[in-house]
């Protein structure tokens, strides 16, 4: 079927889930098919990813340049989706990669439905790959920027599944999620969650939630089909003096000694940024004495961004499409990471919209593992209920 032509689009601000403000566009194309597309916001943007923008306002309508750049996509619809990126991605120093990133979501929705399939469809078609359901990371625990020095340092401690049918892990994760929330309760630990949906504890102690989380998955015997994930987010750790693990900052060879302790200690499987990118030398040493069944995965580090991509660093990469601000770009770095043997991690954003197609792009990769995080908010819940769409949608 031939490529419709864009026939308008509007921007238009609307709320994410940490009360602020996030892009959203509607796309009609020419025969009136219409598309809609969001874009999540990072808490604190890392220093490679492509900057947002900081003109949308509540009830506002968008700078007059912008209203321009997105009247000239008429015409390049015809030529299909990286036609359209192509010209969003020359835009982004007016647009932002959030506003980009919204205009190309819906215009991949809006081609998917003009040709009769669902997103993840058009994702698979675009990139050349055979869809596939990841396992899950689940956001348990929230620390580092979120509880902005008062928490445990990591940003994220998550349960992780193996790759199966959303129908069988969703069960799983509420089950242990659930289990984890009476838990710290009963502690006395539980004082709030996080915008991602994980729960923050009145502890700076790395190894209280990760032993009370290790024996947990053994005394309910889901030891065998959960296992514990990190995220570091060491850049937002680090200061001129090291990065900031409790009380006094450690040394980059410090870090890869706790982490390699944790690991041998607590069952993790999945270790996110344990180095900022200036220290290259240091993702390698790491991999070298973590056990085989311990990926290490690279987000700040590459960005989304295939210039960066370099597998001595890591195991695996997250794949965020607000990174790069354009559908095409984030599928190009997926097929590139996975040329090269990387695993990928497709991810939320901290502050997230009801936009659900983090689940299509994980879907259409076959990545290996999909975060969305905890399933207490709506934003989040609507995603894990797209991923048991997908799964009867799979079957027919």
């Amino acid at each position: 079927m031939t490529a419709q032509d864009v026939h308008d689009v509007k921007v238009r601000a609307i709320v994410n889930s940490g009360g602020g403000v996030a892009a959203e566009a509607e796309l009609v194309l020419s025969d009136g098919t219409t598309g809609i597309g969001s874009a999540p916001v990072a808490i604190v943007p890392g220093r490679r990813e492509r900057p947002m923008t900081d003109y949308l306002r509540i009830g506002s309508p968008p700078p007059d340049e912008v209203v321009k750049v997105l009247s000239a996509l008429s015409g390049r619809g015809r030529q299909g989706q990286e036609a359209v990126d192509a010209y969003l991605d020359g835009q982004l120093p007016v647009l932002g990669t959030d506003v980009a990133l919204a205009v190309s979501l819906a215009y991949a929705r809006a081609a998917a439905t003009a040709s009769g399939r669902d997103l993840y469809g058009h994702l698979a078609s675009l990139a050349g790959t055979e869809p596939g359901f990841p396992g899950l990371l689940v956001a348990v625990v929230s620390g580092g920027l979120h509880r902005r020095g008062h928490g445990v340092p990591f940003q994220q401690i998550m349960f992780a599944t193996e790759r199966h049918g959303p129908g069988e892990t969703i069960p799983l994760i509420l089950d242990a999620y659930t289990r984890a929330e009476r838990l710290f309760q009963a502690r006395g630990l539980l004082i709030g969650y996080s915008a991602s949906g994980g729960m923050l504890l009145d502890s700076t102690d790395l190894s209280l939630p990760l032993g009370l989380l290790g024996e947990l998955l053994d005394r309910t015997g889901t030891g065998s089909e959960l296992s514990l994930a990190v995220d570091v987010a060491a850049e937002h750790l680090w200061t001129q003096d090291g990065y900031r693990f409790g009380d006094r900052p450690l040394g980059p060879g410090a870090v890869m000694e706790r982490i390699a302790e944790l690991t041998a200690t607590y069952p993790i499987t999945y270790v996110e940024d344990p180095f900022t990118s200036d220290h290259a030398v240091w993702w390698t040493r790491l991999r070298e004495v973590l056990p085989h069944h311990a990926a290490v995965v690279g987000d700040d580090v590459f960005a989304t961004d295939s210039a960066y991509l370099d597998p001595t660093l890591a195991d695996g990469i997250v794949l965020k499409m607000n990174q790069v601000g354009t559908v095409s770009t984030a599928l190009r770095t997926s097929v590139r990471a996975a040329e090269r043997g990387m695993s990928q991690c497709v991810s939320h954003r901290s502050l997230e919209t009801e936009d659900t197609s983090v689940a299509d792009l994980a879907v259409a990769v076959a990545a290996r593992w999909l975060k969305i995080g905890g399933p207490r908010r709506g934003d989040r819940t609507a995603k894990y209920n797209r991923l048991l769409r997908l799964e009867e949608a799979l079957r027919v």
